[in-house]
């Protein structure tokens, strides 16, 4: 059964303190002072008594993370204010502490925050390539035989890294990934950040993602705020609570935000009192769009039997749609390429907003001359690795710059990821390959360097 929070504890607890008009002789330095502050902030507190420590939580911290665990059926949970990244970095490393020199198997679709987390760790990368389908252009989901055969003839690796669901939306066998690592003696770690919601309806949505640790971004599809995102432990895992919370504090903020964390105590006591029910206005949106979404000329609905249907992926001309709805209709989607785009719905949503969203794409297809085009994906090449992500980024002030024609057998010394999401598809250790250089010169993608800089067709390379 659920644990009984449905009253927004914290929340109720910050209105009942706030309301006796205490003097903060604490930081942060604004001090509810309304020339200073604005009336979102005035809940800005600290670790003040009565009102627990997220690092080591006992009271009103503690009862939110067990809540997040009885919604999402987990043995544990942990929250973050610094995002999934955090976790990411928190999970990676207790597990690379649980069991040092192991190597770790990693899917090749998984986000920048892993890369960063093993490049901190000294790990050892095992690449794991998703499948595809020549049809569709973005990476499929992770073969769970894949996995065992590498497994097998592996026993180094003691870590499994994977994404699900993708920023497409596309959902691996996690369910028998798990069994597998389980039985192979392995920790799966799963980046379900854009599956928040998974587990909440599962007649509508499906079953939640499955892993020692699973990942969840809180924001991307329910209504807490950015940069916040929980954690579940599933029972048996081998990484002791400890040794999360460890990796915790070493990433995560000395100074957790009570306005982030009373948002997400407003969110959790929502979901854990209303249940399901509380879904089924943005359920009902979402059965409008793929009931209406259908007969495009010029766009495709992506649909598969297994997939996260929380998404609208439209295959086709995707930066014309994007720019179509954006300048015409003022709807701004969550990413655009040539050959697709996303638009990503979420808890807030309602029949009527889906609706104006609809009607603009019905609209924009009616009004283009011209017809679907489909796209295929063109695959990341399987890494030819020559040294740890550490070990690259010893040298990395040493790199030179040069044009691709001079890069073919060179080591690269930095990151070359697409963004969005933020897919490394070069990473530093690796040897750079004409199939590689291919990939960088198709100019559909929007790459970046490592830290954000544009990537502007030199490829940094190892002395």
């Amino acid at each position: 059964m659920p644990m009984k929070y449905d009253n927004d504890r914290l929340g109720a607890a910050l209105k009942l303190y706030l309301g006796t008009d205490p003097l903060p002789m604490h930081m942060p330095g604004g001090k509810r002072n309304p020339d200073f502050v604005s009336q979102a902030f005035m809940r800005d507190i600290t670790e003040i008594g009565g009102f627990d420590n997220l690092h080591s939580p006992t009271g009103l911290l503690k009862d939110l993370e067990d809540c997040a665990a009885s919604i999402w059926k987990a043995d544990n949970a942990f929250l973050s204010v610094n995002g999934s990244t955090a976790l990411i970095l928190a999970a990676i490393w207790s597990a690379s502490i649980l069991n040092p020199d192991a190597k770790i198997l990693t899917a090749m679709n998984c986000h920048l925050a892993v890369w960063n987390a093993i490049e901190l760790t000294g790990s050892t990368i095992v690449p794991l390539m998703p499948a595809f389908d020549a049809g569709l252009p973005f990476a499929g989901h992770i073969s769970p035989s894949d996995i065992e055969r590498t497994l097998a003839r592996n026993p180094s690796i003691k870590t499994v890294v994977i994404t699900s669901p993708t920023y497409e939306g596309v959902m691996s066998d996690t369910d028998e990934i798990f069994r597998i690592t389980r039985k192979y003696d392995a920790v799966l770690i799963t980046d379900c950040a854009h599956g928040s919601h998974l587990g909440l309806d599962e007649d509508f949505f499906g079953p939640d993602a499955k892993g020692d640790l699973v990942i969840k971004s809180l924001h991307k599809t329910l209504s807490c705020p950015t940069q916040t995102a929980v954690m579940l432990r599933a029972k048996g895992c081998p990484i002791d609570e400890s040794l999360i919370r460890r990796g915790i504090d070493i990433f995560e903020t000395s100074s957790p935000s009570y306005i982030l964390l009373g948002e997400v105590s407003k969110c959790l006591a929502k979901l854990n009192s209303k249940g399901s029910a509380i879904l089924k206005p943005w359920e009902e949106a979402i059965e409008y769009a793929e009931q209406n979404l259908t007969g495009l000329r010029n766009f495709r609905l992506w649909r598969a039997p297994v997939r996260e249907r929380s998404k609208f992926v439209l295959t086709g001309m995707g930066e014309v749609l994007f720019e179509y709805l954006r300048g015409t209709f003022n709807i701004e989607c969550e990413a655009r390429f040539p050959s697709h785009l996303i638009a990503m719905t979420g808890i807030g949503d309602t029949p009527d907003s889906i609706k104006r969203f609809c009607d603009a794409v019905i609209a924009t297809d009616n009004v283009i001359d011209g017809q679907y085009a489909e796209s295929a994906f063109i695959s990341r090449p399987y890494p030819k690795i020559a040294m740890t992500l550490r070990e690259a980024s010893k040298s990395r002030l040493l790199c030179e710059q040069l044009t691709p024609d001079r890069c073919t057998g060179r080591v690269s010394g930095e990151f070359i990821y697409g963004f969005p999401p933020g897919i490394p598809l070069l990473m530093p250790g690796e040897i750079i390959t004409e199939d590689t250089i291919k990939l960088l010169s198709r100019g559909d993608v929007h790459l970046l360097l490592g830290g954000g800089r544009t990537y502007k067709g030199l490829i940094p390379v190892l002395p």
